[in-house]
């Protein structure tokens, strides 16, 4: 059986943009605020409202999207049975990335997580920006109670020059604990990793329908998530692609939030165990 994580990150195109003043490299309130209301309608149209709204905080803008107008619509999300989780872009793009720095990396974690519990929602997930990952963040996820993880694209290794940016070689194409030692292998930690398998702007929708029809016929419970960003949705035929990505994934999985995929993992963990 198939489940699909609809995630978005909450991202916008000027953020990548470092020959940009830093003034242009702002986010858009107006700009946001539309692209994630078609998020939100797609979800609702499309995946049962299951969305994975990942919040964006970085540097560049920290408590942007803790404005009210935002919080009110990720409540609206959540109503309609998706998920908020954190999406941190602790980096400056194409300069410096400070994934393996677990004190900055705990700061900016800890701030969005408690920030979006304190206006009564409850983050489960995270994903780092530019999917990069660090076995020293595990036990921030563990100690902020963010217990799934969706960083992983399997076979990933980006570099920005010499800049080392995200290695997934190796990964599972399935959902996993992650390993303290090595994010990229099964191991103990409480973090259950759930790997992207379509990333739909740098996909052809041939190659997601044959991807969706080959994983769904494949044994026992397969989690991934389908990947884009917020900047998707501005324009009219990008929304196109994302909704014919949706409507194939629907023929061959069933959507699902973020407490749904953490509840689906722990019992296909029980029936291993009982198996063994």
């Amino acid at each position: 059986m198939l489940y699909i994580l609809f995630t978005v990150d909450g991202d916008w195109e000027e953020y990548y943009e470092p020959a940009l003043s830093e003034e242009a490299r702002k986010p858009d309130q107006a700009k946001m605020l539309a692209w994630l209301r078609w998020e939100h309608r797609l979800a609702v149209w499309l995946a049962g409202g299951r969305l994975v709204h990942l919040v964006h905080t970085s540097p560049r803008a920290r408590d942007f999207f803790l404005r009210p107008e935002f919080i009110a619509l990720y409540r609206e999300m959540v109503e309609s049975r998706g998920s908020i989780g954190v999406h941190c872009h602790e980096d400056d793009p194409r300069r410096a990335y400070y994934s393996a720095d677990a004190r900055r990396m705990g700061r900016a974690i800890g701030f969005l997580t408690a920030a979006l519990r304190a206006q009564g929602l409850d983050p489960l997930a995270y994903r780092a920006g530019y999917l990069s990952f660090h076995p020293n963040t595990i036990p921030v996820l563990e100690a902020n109670g963010l217990f799934l993880d969706l960083s992983c694209e399997p076979g990933r290794y980006l570099f920005h020059g010499e800049l080392p940016v995200s290695d997934w070689r190796g990964a599972p194409a399935n959902f996993y604990r992650l390993d303290r030692a090595d994010h990229r292998r099964p191991g103990g930690s409480a973090v259950i990793e759930v790997p992207s398998a379509f990333y739909v702007e740098r996909e052809a929708l041939l190659k997601i329908w044959r991807r969706a029809k080959e994983l769904s016929a494949g044994r026992g419970p397969r989690i991934v998530t389908v990947l884009t960003h917020s900047y998707e949705f501005g324009a009219p035929l990008k929304r196109l692609k994302i909704a014919l990505a949706l409507l194939l994934l629907k023929m061959y999985g069933t959507f699902i939030n973020a407490g749904e995929a953490l509840a689906l993992a722990k019992e296909a963990e029980r029936h291993e165990d009982r198996d063994c």
